[in-house]
């Protein structure tokens, strides 16, 4: 008979590459995880507005596999905005090109997910990195923190209502530091301002717009 099911404690896992990330969306406080790659898929959690919260390594459940029973943990179990739920399982491009049966397992979790009236979304490193986009994510990420200046903001909206886009330096008062620049950044992420961010790595040149 197998146990009632409970969550996997990944940072007693002391053979494993524990990697930490403190996220807005992640019921958890901190958030443990077993690789950076899944690290950096909560990049893509915290941007994307269509998702509410998130969790690492949420309780297990039951799959049938080859005639057995087997005990899945999933990598996150991610609530969107419209109530649905969906599984990650997050996957380096090497690691399914060593599994012959992938297929055949991918598909055995997803219809024991979709028993619970769930989702189950394999990504992998090639979706998750892909650049720019990942490096643009990492940077605007890491002004989140920036305090908004409330004089600063006003000017912004003030100029783009007036000119509808305009590149970033055009935007900046104070070139004597980053701070400006990096208040920006964190409205890029919050998307409070919008540019593209799949097409080119963000720069001072970047054309922005409310």
């Amino acid at each position: 008979m197998f146990k009632k099911p409970k969550r996997r404690v990944v940072r007693k896992l002391m053979s494993k590459s524990v990697n930490v990330f403190n996220g807005r969306k992640s019921l958890d406080k901190i958030t443990h995880l077993e690789s950076p790659l899944e690290a950096d898929f909560c990049y893509h959690l915290e941007f994307d507005q269509n998702i509410k919260s998130y969790q690492a390594q949420p309780l297990s459940f039951l799959y049938h596999f080859e005639g057995a029973a087997h005990r899945y943990t999933p990598d996150f179990e991610v609530v969107y905005q419209d109530g649905s739920i969906s599984y990650f399982e997050i996957k380096f491009d090497a690691d399914i090109l060593r599994m012959n049966d992938f297929t055949q397992w991918e598909e055995a979790i997803r219809k024991a997910a979709l028993k619970n009236g769930k989702d189950f979304i394999v990504l992998t490193e090639s979706f998750i990195r892909k650049k720019p986009l990942y490096e643009n994510l990492l940077n605007t990420w890491s002004a989140t923190n920036i305090d908004i200046d409330k004089d600063f903001l006003i000017h912004l909206i003030q100029q783009l209502d007036d000119r509808k886009q305009a590149p970033i330096h055009e935007l900046i008062l104070d070139t004597s530091s980053d701070y400006q620049f990096e208040q920006i950044y964190r409205l890029i992420f919050e998307k409070r301002l919008l540019t593209s961010l799949q097409n080119e790595l963000l720069s001072k040149s970047s054309m922005v717009e409310l």
